[in-house]
């Protein structure tokens, strides 16, 4: 289904809830050990040779002082090597275009350091820097009235019966079971939920734990705010931190493809950068499980994974190299689907939920407007008796006026 030109202005107004991160402008102040940025400055060399300081800072977005430093240390190893560029034009300045590349022995120490991890990319931010920011853009900082989520979901036919019990349970923050038969809109109106809020986040490139790089900015998953929200300014008092991606809320979604693997930090057969679970790329925004209990797990096994996070606000997950880090679980967990709640699972779990709200097919004079909008946006006309017609087989077949589309095509 196509952006609609409303939902596309929305997007332009989003303004960061946080405020933006400050550039480092030392290692203290970067919160991350001096030899992972030494290694992945390595690794940024075999990937990009014969790189200058400018190339190299926007790589890794930290301070071009910083780069210089880690150069000058790799240069005394014999890890680095100068390639400088003579001038084109006779008479000119000798003092060409200064690039950096990997020295035979450098270029070992960058087999060694993809062998350990296989991140290129920007420097990360700390698990600290990283807990603070998600707690400064909780979705339950800021209070969602009845107007916000009427804007919100202004697009969805029969929307206003819901509009009184999402906005408390969005405020809540408490995890959602959205149950109703197929077609009735749960998913579709659960990925518009967040858009009550109008605002965006700062997400991370990475994050530092305990050893380990973790990827969490995936453009399969995240959509970067609008350039006019983001601060363009030459001035470096009034720059932000480059590590971090201003974005729209998270909005995640899986169905019955979940698996276990899929909620710990892993990594693909074909490339050992570990990406972080599912749950983290979610946070300050929603993570959707669809289609709960067709997932090939046991339900219980799936929802028993989330009742430590749901109560307590923080997650356990376990490192590649066996530690186990907490990071923080901010955001709406919605489970979705067309069971009855009573058969899947136990009472004691589903008084864990914050809300269960349920969703039922569209009212005849709901149904009726979305096929006249529908046949209008097409430049068609709806003859005489069409709806007589159109109301006998629903009756005679015995199906529902589901399926809650958006108002504009």
């Amino acid at each position: 289904m196509e952006t609609s030109t409303a939902e596309s202005t929305s997007r332009s107004k989003l303004t960061p809830q946080a405020q933006a991160p400050t550039v480092p402008t030392s290692f203290e102040e970067l919160g991350v050990p001096k030899a992972v940025i030494e290694n992945l400055l390595i690794k940024t060399l075999a990937a990009y040779p014969k790189s200058d300081i400018l190339q190299l800072t926007k790589l890794l977005c930290i301070n071009s002082h910083m780069i210089e430093e880690l150069i000058a240390g790799l240069r005394k190893k014999s890890l680095v090597e100068v390639f400088q560029a003579a001038s084109e034009t006779f008479g000119q300045d000798h003092t060409g275009h200064v690039r950096y590349g990997l020295s035979e022995s450098g270029g070992k120490e960058a087999d060694v350091a993809f062998g350990k991890d296989a991140y290129l990319g920007p420097a990360p931010v700390s698990l600290v820097d990283y807990d603070e920011m998600v707690k400064a853009q909780d979705v339950r900082a800021r209070v969602v009235t009845k107007e916000d989520v009427t804007e919100a979901l202004s697009e969805v036919y029969g929307a206003e019966r819901m509009i009184a019990v999402l906005g408390p349970a969005i405020n809540s923050g408490r995890a959602l079971l959205l149950y109703g038969d197929a077609g009735t809109g749960k998913t579709f109106v659960a990925t518009r939920i967040l858009n009550s809020l109008n605002t965006s986040v700062y997400i991370p490139y990475a994050v530092y734990a305990a050893g380990n790089i973790i990827k969490v900015f995936s453009p399969q998953h995240h959509k970067r705010a609008h350039c006019a929200s983001e601060n363009q300014s030459i001035i470096f008092k009034e720059q932000y931190d480059r590590r971090w991606v201003l974005s729209e809320r998270p909005n995640i979604q899986v169905g019955g493809e979940l698996t276990m693997d899929m909620l710990e930090v892993n990594h693909t057969e074909h490339n050992r950068v570990w990406m972080a679970p599912l749950q983290m790329m979610a946070n300050n925004g929603i993570f959707i499980i669809d289609d709960l209990g067709r997932q090939p797990m046991p339900v219980d096994t799936l929802l028993n994974r989330w009742i430590v996070p749901m109560e307590y606000f923080f997650d356990h997950l376990s490192l590649p190299n066996g530690q186990q880090v907490t990071i923080p679980f901010i955001l709406t967990l919605a489970f979705s689907s067309n069971l009855d709640p009573e058969k899947i699972s136990d009472p004691a779990f589903l008084r864990r939920l914050g809300y269960k709200i349920q969703f039922y097919p569209l009212h005849e004079q709901e149904y009726r407007a979305l096929w006249e909008d529908f046949a209008k946006s097409k430049g068609l006309s709806v003859g005489v008796g069409t709806f007589e017609e159109l109301f006998h087989l629903h009756d005679q077949h015995d199906v529902a006026f589901t399926h809650v589309y958006q108002k504009t095509w």
